[in-house]
């Protein structure tokens, strides 16, 4: 049973999700008490969460797929280290363990990104922490820290099979597969609390600052330049790719809607990007030479772990920078052996479209 009273879904978000009530300031109706009958508080809450989707799994059955799911919230408790480690962090690590198991094992499902397995998590919580962990934590406070951490974990465990089937197509070279892989996947995570109109709307501000982390994140393996590891080109494509292939948060889909196909924005940002990285790029060391007058030798780019003033901490503030307007033609995909090897970002705009060279 629920009962209702009177007050903001801001309070109870568990609760108001429940209800299907948006989680924001001034809705009018939200639950203040939430239990599931009988003591299988877990068993029913996945029954309830399988309910919508159930009828587009092909493989198991419903019986089957609720054990499994059973399973995943029972082991994502197991080993946590309740007696040195806060309950927030701890509901994240849980939320974290939860997610990987269930996109590991069922990331073909299409089905799952239209499940909402908030309550799961809430009861998985409360079937697998000890109790006194958990006494005394005020409700709103408690439910908004399991809200958070399931949208999290959903968001970041659904991206990470898009991610690599993007990158795979994409990139040949095993050695950049690898660090393309996790600039992206940190890039994506260090721009999830960027949603303002910094950049013109949420959508844009999330994008831009996912593109800018992503770059950054690129520059250490460069050598102070992304270009040395990845081409401008070859970042455009892979950004398309993911954004075409459902890698935005979908919350924020559902809040602003999708993007336009080969939307220019994304073209405009990733040059924004690789002009940054250049201009805070360490001065390149001179050639070292041999004999008279005959350099040979190529002199070695020092790598800067500060990449351009560093992508601040979550929580930290943060302002983007005023858009910049410049041009974005259409980028063509390339293979990994064309990518340009130790060229200037001027020279790797050139090859992208931004004008003849001058020699």
């Amino acid at each position: 049973q629920l009962e209702l009273r009177p007050a903001t879904a801001s309070q109870c978000p568990v609760a108001a999700r429940a209800l299907g009530v948006p989680v924001h300031e001034g809705s009018g109706i939200v639950a203040t008490a939430m239990s599931w009958a009988g003591e299988d508080a877990l068993g029913e809450a996945i029954h309830q969460a399988l309910a919508p989707v159930a009828h587009l799994e092909r493989e198991w059955d419903i019986n089957k797929l609720e054990k499994r799911m059973r399973q995943y919230f029972k082991n994502g408790s197991k080993g946590l280290e309740f007696a040195s480690n806060p309950w927030p962090e701890l509901i994240e690590e849980y939320a974290t363990r939860v997610y990987s198991s269930i996109f590991t094992a069922l990331n073909d499902r299409q089905w799952l990104a239209e499940a909402d397995f908030l309550l799961v998590l809430d009861a998985g919580i409360k079937d697998g922490f000890p109790p006194a962990l958990l006494s005394g934590i005020p409700k709103h406070i408690f439910e908004k820290a399991v809200l958070n951490a399931n949208d999290r974990a959903f968001e970041e465990q659904r991206y990470l099979p898009i991610l690599w089937d993007a990158i795979t197509q994409i990139i040949q070279s095993p050695k950049v597969k690898k660090k393309a892989y996790d600039a992206f996947e940190e890039g994506r995570k260090n721009a999830a609390g960027y949603i303002g109109d910094e950049a013109g709307s949420p959508l844009q501000t999330f994008v831009q600052a996912w593109i800018f982390a992503t770059i950054e994140r690129l520059c250490p393996d460069g050598g102070g330049l992304p270009q040395e590891l990845l081409a401008p080109e070859t970042a455009t494509l892979l950004f398309h790719s993911l954004i075409g292939a459902g890698a935005l948060p979908l919350p924020l889909v559902r809040e602003q809607g999708a993007p336009p196909p080969r939307w220019p924005f994304i073209d405009e940002a990733v040059l924004q990007a690789y002009l940054r990285a250049e201009m805070a790029a360490p001065p390149k060391p001179p050639e070292k030479g041999k004999g008279k007058g005959q350099g040979k030798g190529k002199g070695k780019r020092e790598g800067s772990s500060d990449g351009f003033g560093g992508w601040p901490e979550r929580g930290e503030a943060f302002s983007l920078p005023q858009q910049e307007k410049v041009a974005a033609p259409a980028p063509s995909p390339m293979t990994d052996d064309d990518q340009p090897k130790k060229r200037t970002f001027r020279k790797a705009f050139t090859a992208f479209g931004g004008g003849a060279a001058k020699r």
